[in-house]
């Protein structure tokens, strides 16, 4: 039963090959009828746009902060999927200076507050209890973040969403500066 499957990438190939252009005729009619793929033969859908955009915007700076011993805090991603918000942040050392001691945050202590209703939301935990952020320290309460000299680092957090009214949210991480009215993407 694989002769459909064959039959199907090589007529996909040989359209690919002919160059065929949008208003140009296809080479369809000329096939034989035992060349043309099976009613039942499986499609091959094409790639989402947004996948090959998805890098680009990881690297997009929404917003900045100084942080723990002069690091800097990039928000790159506040991204609503399903009913949860996504935080995403490049954290990089000060200068010629690695991010090890001090860099520990109670997860308990960071917070989302929706900036329509004033509502505080606190990191979600998975199944077994553990929050849902990286990196985390072993004991699983404590967000631990080790960065080498010249290096960044990436820390993500997960929060319920905050309602499609709320527009904008604020993000407070101890030792790190506010970060006010970030837009939420949708």
């Amino acid at each position: 039963m694989h002769t459909p499957k064959i039959l199907f990438l090589a007529v996909a190939s040989v359209a690919l090959i002919g160059g065929c252009k949008k208003n140009e005729p296809s080479n369809e009619a000329a096939m034989p009828a035992a060349a043309a793929p099976a009613a039942a033969a499986p499609t091959i859908e094409p790639a989402a746009p947004a996948t090959a955009a998805a890098p680009a915007a990881a690297n997009t700076v929404i917003a900045s902060q100084s942080g723990i011993a002069g690091s800097t805090w990039d928000l790159t991603r506040a991204q609503v999927t399903g009913n949860i918000l996504t935080l995403q942040f490049t954290v990089t050392p000060q200068a010629d200076k690695s991010l090890f001691e001090y860099s520990r945050i109670k997860v308990e202590q960071i917070a989302l507050i929706d900036d329509t209703t004033a509502q505080r939301y606190s990191v979600l935990k998975d199944d077994t209890g553990r929050p849902m952020v990286s990196p985390i320290e072993d004991g699983g309460d404590t967000l631990k973040i080790g960065i080498g000299a010249n290096s960044t680092g990436v820390v993500w957090l997960k929060f319920p969403a905050p309602p499609a009214t709320s527009q904008t949210v604020s993000i407070t991480i101890p030792e790190v500066g506010p970060f006010d009215g970030i837009k939420v993407s949708r």
